[in-house]
Order: structure tokens, then sequence, then C-alpha cells
């Protein structure tokens, strides 16, 4: 019997970039409450979190259904579900990422790559009560997608869409993403100024590789690690593109070498990850670049969230630290 997963990610409260077994996902992973709330949800409700009530009328349009409303992850978007449909709500204020995220799923639909499907796509995003709503075909696993998998569709990115379909979506831009993670964050904070100090530090290296990979330019996830890719019964397909766009294509192999040297993970996943993919860009120069974004990414992520938990805060301290003492141990979120 097989798991379910979400778009944007396994269902999990703590998002951990391991390779894991079945066995060992099930026993590991923080999985969020299952909230299920009647169809019309209540009042009281919609008046504590207006996502909710953007959530049900989104769903209203789309579904007709009486089937209760299940609250899959709340976190820096609330995702809920009912039926087949899965929708995402997030502040207006990130319109532009759910703008880039159709944009992006548009675009690899054209292409033929295997990515999560939108729903009623044509008129996405929607805004509703001063939040941005995308919907998103729900889709069943049949277990946890493995190194290779990750591989065969960041060849399928590189051979489908570089030179060709880079020019209908937007430019990829980790480092906007990044001063994004912890734009709430105020000044002064220890954690929240390393990360944008970094940033600033890479953006004239960024600039210098971004549009000179060997290997050109293509659509990219950016996040390419196994929470963001779906095994289901008909192959493995990518899911949570928020960070998607045009860049060097290189950048998708970041996650599976951040895997082996900062969580520990067998250095054979790598292996098998490049393998798949077809060509392995750690000779390219610019690769170092490419890793150290990404690094900051991830731990601009655990900024960004570790109120959310005792956990995640001590996984943002020992990234921060890491990073900026170059002392470090294995990262992890278990």
């Amino acid at each position: 019997m097989g798991d379910t997963y979400t778009h944007g990610q396994h269902a999990s409260v703590l998002r951990s970039h391991e390779w894991r077994t079945a066995e060992n996902s099930a026993s590991r992973s923080w999985r969020a409450p299952d909230r299920r709330y009647p169809a019309n949800v209540g009042d009281l409700i919609e008046q504590r979190d207006p996502r909710w009530g953007a959530a049900r009328r989104v769903l209203d349009r789309l579904n007709s259904s009486a089937s209760p409303l299940v609250e899959v992850r709340d976190g820096l978007s609330l995702i809920v579900r009912q039926d087949e449909v899965l929708v995402r709500v997030r502040p207006r204020s990130l319109e532009p990422v759910a703008l880039r995220e159709v944009e992006v799923a548009r675009a690899l639909a054209e292409a033929g790559v295997r990515a999560v499907p939108l729903v009623a796509g044509r008129g996405q995003p929607w805004t509703e009560d001063g939040c941005v709503v995308t919907a998103w075909a729900w889709r069943e696993t049949v277990g946890v997608a493995r190194p290779d998998d990750l591989g065969r569709l960041a060849a399928e990115l590189r051979t489908r869409t570089v030179g060709t379909y880079v020019h209908e979506v937007a430019r990829f831009d980790p480092l906007a993403a990044i001063r994004a993670a912890v734009a709430d964050t105020p000044v002064g904070d220890e954690q929240g100024d390393f990360i944008r100090r970094r940033a600033q530090e890479l953006g004239s290296e960024w600039a210098r590789v971004a549009d000179v990979d060997p290997q050109g330019t293509s659509i990219v996830h950016g996040d390419l690690h196994q929470d963001n890719v779906l095994l289901t019964a008909e192959g493995a397909v990518l899911t949570d593109l928020e960070l998607a766009g045009a860049g060097p294509c290189s950048y998708d192999t970041a996650p599976a070498v951040v895997m082996v040297e900062r969580y520990g993970a067998d250095p054979a996943t790598l292996d098998e990850f490049v393998a798949a993919q077809g060509h392995d860009p750690r000779g390219w120069p610019g690769f170092a670049t490419c890793l150290a974004v990404y690094e900051l990414w991830v731990t601009a992520w655990a900024v960004g969230v570790r109120s959310a938990s005792p956990e995640l805060a001590a996984e943002a301290a020992l990234r921060v630290r890491c990073l900026r003492d170059r002392v470090c141990e294995d990262w992890t979120l278990k």
C-alpha cells in the first residue's frame, strides 16, 4: 500500500532532505495532523484564518463537492485537499511566486516534462480575500523516489527545455528566494543577518556563472530532492515548482551533493543521480557557486520556519553555525 504524498512535498511538518527507504520514511517522518472540516467551513475558522475561506471558495468553484476539506500542511502556505484536488493558499504578497509556479507548470506540460498538473489552469492563480490560490491534481504514490528517479527527471528538464521553453518562464533567482525566506526576521537577528549578508556576498559570483553553464540554460527545479518528487503508478513526477525558472542546468545536481556532504548520505546515492542524469557538473568551476547558493537556500528556509518547533530552531542554528563558523555536524530534521 503506497504512502500519500502531496503537491509541495511529502506531507510532513519537518521537511527531511534524506534519502529514505519506504520503511524508515514511515517511522521517521513528521506528518501534519489530518485535520478535516466540513466542506462549508464554519465562520469561526474562516475569521481566524482567512486562508481557509479562500481555499473553500476556490474548491467550491472547482469541485462542487460535499466532501470534507483536509488540511495537508500549514506552514509558509496552507495546503488543503478535497477529493482529487489540492489547493495551495499564500498571502497576496507572494502572488509573484504563485504566478511563476503556474507559468512553469504550463511550460513543463507543453514540453512533456513529468510534473503534477494544474487543475483548471487557465485562470490561475486566483485571488481571494487577500490571498492567492493555485490548484493542482492530487496524486497517490506507490513508494519513495530514488536518486536515479531524480536524475532522470533532471535529464528530462535539460533535454526537453534547454534553449527552448526557457524563454517562456521567469529567470531562476535563488538569491531572491533566500532573501524572501528570511524577510520576516528583523534586522539585528543574528541568523537572519547572516543569511542576508551571505546572499549579498554571493550575488556577484552567481551573476558570473548563471548564464555560462556548459550544459546550457534550461528550466531548473531549484530544490530537486526526494520530497519534491512523487513516485506514482505512472512513474516519478515533479512537484513544488515555486523556485523553478530558467537557469543553469547544473544547479539541480546541488541537492544530491548536499545530501552527501551535509546530511551524511551514502556517496553511492550521488553516483546514482549523476549516472541517471547523464552528466556530472562537478568539474565545472561554476558549480561551486551553485552549491554554495543551494546550501544557503536550505539554511534560509530553516531560519524562516524555525519558530514552528524546537527541532526546527535547533536545525536552523546548526546550519548557520556550519556555514558561518565552519563548525559542522550532519544536518538533520529527525
